[in-house]
């Protein structure tokens, strides 16, 4: 008997990413929706400033979503190419750079729709690679190979910037603290904090700062991994409630259990 080719691995079906989600549930898109992609979050703008994107450079740009990266980039100067694994976010973000960029910055930008485990790119291509919000909803195998494919298109010395949430840290040890304090003010939260998320079902590969650091060295990365908050907490009305929260978030040891933002950048050395 011949041997039978070993089984795909998992993968999210593309059209499970909609325009509902890039537009009411992807986190950013109350800044994306007020300006056009002009204003940033905090989990695009810090990456884009650790980056520290300058006129041409070669930026990729790994599961582009509604393309906001892709425009500042450009903004700077550096020739940026768009990527996503779905095609609603390509729509979009071809959508955003009719509407909101220049003649010129659209020179600069390329987008299509992509697997991050088969980049279409020459090896050695890139100055830059942005993985953001894409390592959760990517399986263990599909991670490896699109860690393997960004280290294989950049060039030595060039830099893979990463941000995923949540930090399972924050799910496992400080959130059932939260829950509890809620309860004392008389809100009920779920015992599984995923419950209150819509699209929670494209979270596959949830990580800690350790497990993405360990991710990032199998794919021979030098890797620096961290935690920040990109919460304002301006929705708490209690400003002691609030302080504490900044607080718990920022401070160590507390923030390794409270803060649910992690960052990275990997060098290729």
């Amino acid at each position: 008997m011949s041997e039978k080719d070993p089984s795909p691995a998992p993968s999210i079906p593309s059209e499970t990413y909609t325009r509902e989600y890039y537009e009411t549930c992807c986190q950013g898109h109350e800044e994306f929706s007020d300006s056009g992609g002009k204003r940033l979050p905090l989990r695009l703008s810090i990456p884009l400033e650790l980056a520290g994107v300058q006129a041409g450079m070669q930026v990729i740009d790994i599961g582009c979503g509604r393309g906001e990266i892709l425009l500042h980039c450009a903004q700077r100067g550096a020739r940026s190419w768009g990527l996503d694994y779905a095609r609603e976010a390509v729509v979009l973000t071809r959508e955003l750079l009719g509407a909101s960029a220049g003649a010129l910055e659209r020179d600069l930008i390329g987008v299509q729709q992509a697997n991050a485990a088969q980049l279409p790119f020459a090896s050695e291509r890139a100055d830059l690679v942005f993985v953001l919000d894409v390592v959760e909803h990517l399986y263990p195998e599909e991670l490896k190979a699109a860690l393997d494919e960004a280290w294989r298109i950049l060039r030595p010395g060039g830099r893979l910037v990463v941000h995923t949430m949540p930090n399972l840290w924050y799910y496992r040890f400080g959130y059932p603290v939260y829950q509890v304090l809620q309860r004392l003010r008389g809100e009920r939260l779920p015992a599984d904090p995923r419950l209150r998320w819509s699209f929670r079902h494209v979270h596959v590969n949830e990580q800690t700062p350790a497990s993405l650091r360990r991710a990032l060295k199998a794919s021979r990365f030098q890797a620096r991994v961290w935690l920040a908050s990109t919460q304002s907490y301006d929705y708490e009305a209690n400003p002691l409630v609030r302080r504490g929260m900044v607080l718990l978030t920022h401070a160590r040891p507390f923030k390794w259990a409270f803060c649910n933002d992690i960052f990275a950048i990997g060098t290729k050395g």
